[in-house]
């Protein structure tokens, strides 16, 4: 498997239905991370607030299990909310977890400033994070943020059934508080951008029917998203959606418009009926997750509007499944994926104590797909 491409030529021509050499390898967040740590001889609690220990890890993962892109913030979901006031509880050796929520309204969108992105040391650290990764690995790598969606941010600021009760209770001042995290979200953008992101990650989880009437996704979810995603492509930068959700509302990320979407779990029926693909009989196998899952192949419509595919390795097939079934998911998925406009990597983050043995499998199995 001749590779002719730097990791960005690769990543970038993909997003944009170009010929690659190979088929790009996605790194989501910081799977595996707990072996990248050891090798660092360093704790999550030692890199979590470090610029510099931020992006050696990245590049260090990238050394490890060869991907394609590095990302920052990883993992953790939960930046922009910390630096809008929520208060965390950090951990040795996972990812934080929210202790307060600093909102307890949708009235309280008032004191709400977007500028506090610009001002909060923990958005400034990953914006140095960003540009140290610039500085050390140039245009060799693809360089991701990682962002949430107005509505994703708004359940982190205000409690999940406070948050239901405001959107239909007090709708206008809802509106009002998306507005103002709408431009949070995009004063966010700007920073990871101008100090050398080529894209954004953007974590739509929460355009669902799991949680949201589709008339609710769209009212609540759509808009806010759309005005996120179209002002980071006219400054230039890619955006790929990572929607991983049992029941994704594909419909509304397609409309979004998206350079990629990154998608996990799925309805096979709801797929069937809709695409005419039978999964099922397509991949003819029995390994975990394919009754539930999306596969790629006549996923038509997304090609069609040029909308690349990045995905969809069950990510329970690592350290939980004792790493048996991730070549039959890397070939599942490299048979069925769309000949341009594709992306392998996992539906969802790999649990952070993944063995680096495992992922070693990973890229062996894609890379015997090319010999």
């Amino acid at each position: 498997m001749p590779e002719e491409m730097t990791s960005k030529e690769r990543f970038v021509n993909a997003l944009e239905f170009k010929e690659v050499d190979r088929v790009p390898l996605g790194y989501l967040w910081f799977g595996a991370g707990n072996a990248v740590l050891d090798r660092m001889n360093a704790s999550m609690e030692d890199v979590y607030y470090s610029a510099k220990g931020i992006a050696r890890a990245q590049i260090l993962a990238r050394e490890m299990y060869h991907h394609d892109n590095v990302m920052s913030p990883w993992g953790c979901l939960l930046v922009e909310a910390e630096a809008m006031g929520a208060k965390i509880n950090i951990k040795k050796d996972g990812y934080p977890s929210i202790a307060e929520f600093p909102l307890k309204s949708a009235k309280e969108y008032e004191n709400i400033d977007p500028i506090v992105m610009e001002r909060s040391e923990r958005s400034r650290t990953i914006e140095r994070s960003i540009s140290l990764l610039k500085e050390q690995l140039g245009d060799e790598v693809f360089i991701s943020c990682a962002l949430l969606t107005p509505l994703m941010l708004a359940s982190q600021l205000m409690d999940g059934s406070r948050m239901f009760i405001e959107m239909m209770k007090d709708t206008d001042n809802f509106h009002s508080l998306l507005d103002v995290l709408t431009d949070s979200c995009i004063t966010f953008a700007d920073m990871l951008l101008d100090a050398g992101a080529d894209g954004a990650f953007i974590e739509n989880g929460g355009s669902t029917s799991d949680l949201f009437s589709l008339e609710m996704a769209k009212e609540f979810g759509f808009d806010y998203s759309k005005k996120l995603y179209s002002h980071i492509q006219d400054r230039g930068g890619y955006v790929i959606s990572h929607n991983c959700a049992n029941h994704a509302f594909h419909e509304l990320e397609m409309a979004l418009e998206p350079d990629a979407l990154n998608f996990f779990f799925g309805n096979v029926e709801t797929l069937d009926k809709k695409y005419g693909v039978d999964c099922l009989k397509l991949h003819n196998h029995n390994h975990t997750g394919c009754s539930k899952r999306y596969c790629f192949r006549d996923f038509r419509e997304f090609s069609d509007q040029d909308i690349c595919l990045m995905g969809n390795i069950n990510p329970y097939a690592f350290s939980f499944g004792g790493g048996k079934n991730i070549g039959t998911e890397v070939k599942s998925c490299m048979d069925a994926a769309p000949d341009k406009g594709f992306i392998l990597s996992t539906g969802c983050e790999l649990p952070l104590n993944t063995p680096p043995e495992e992922m070693m499998i990973l890229w062996e199995s894609m890379r015997s797909c090319f010999k």
